[in-house]
This record gives structure tokens, C-alpha cells and sequence, in this order.
């Protein structure tokens, strides 16, 4: 039962990064505010996410939480700039939801670290 829970951790992300690569197929040579174009954007992470779906190693952890972190960094980076351009206080809605996606994120995070590979390296 164990094996199939992680499993799912790693296979609902691949799924997701899936969806959005078929959905965006036409905008995949354009390029994001990264300066990265979307099919690198997609292609990067479902490969990773496929590999610790189908072999679960510490390699592949490490590259899954390469990911949790850089996409953390982007998220908070987008929302200092967004606050910064706007000037103006969150409402007490926005600011519950912020709060919400930090504990949800986090949680993710701290599921990730729970059932971390232990004996596989590669």
C-alpha cells in the first residue's frame, strides 16, 4: 500500500505537467518571462516526474525536490514583484488564500521528505 501512495505522489504531478504540455502544444515554441521556452518548461519536469514514477530513486528525490524549490523561488519571486507593482495592501481574502497555497506547498514538500527513497540510489 505504501508503494502504490508514493507512486501517486509522483505520478498526479506527471499528470499535470501531461495535461499542460498537450493543452499549450501550440504555444511550445514561444517563449515564457523566463526567458525558457515552453516546451523546455514542460518537457524538464515530465521527464523527471516520469523517471521517479517508474524507478522511485534518491536521484530522482533530489531532482523532484530541485524542482519543488526552484518553482517555490519563482512563485515567491512572482509574488514580491506583483506587490510591488500594485502598491497596494492585500484584502483579507487574498491574503487567507496566499496562506493557504504556503501550507498546501509545504505540505507537499513535507510529504516529499516523509516518504523520501531510502535504499535506491540510482
Amino acid at each position: 500500500m505504501k508503494n502504490i501512495l508514493i507512486r501517486l505522489l509522483y505520478l498526479i504531478p506527471l499528470l499535470i505537467f501531461i495535461f499542460g504540455f498537450i493543452t499549450s502544444r501550440n504555444e511550445l515554441n514561444s517563449m515564457s518571462s523566463f526567458g525558457a521556452e515552453y516546451l523546455y518548461i514542460f518537457l524538464i519536469p515530465t521527464i523527471i516526474f516520469l523517471y521517479q514514477t517508474i524507478r522511485n530513486s534518491i536521484v530522482g528525490w533530489i531532482l523532484v525536490l530541485i524542482l519543488y524549490f526552484a518553482y517555490l523561488g519563482i512563485w515567491v519571486k512572482e509574488l514580491i514583484e506583483m506587490y510591488d507593482l500594485v502598491g497596494a495592501k492585500y484584502e483579507y481574502v487574498q491574503y487567507f488564500t496566499f496562506w493557504i497555497y504556503v501550507i498546501i506547498y509545504l505540505g507537499i514538500g513535507l510529504i516529499y521528505y516523509i516518504y523520501r527513497p531510502k535504499k535506491i540510489l540510482i
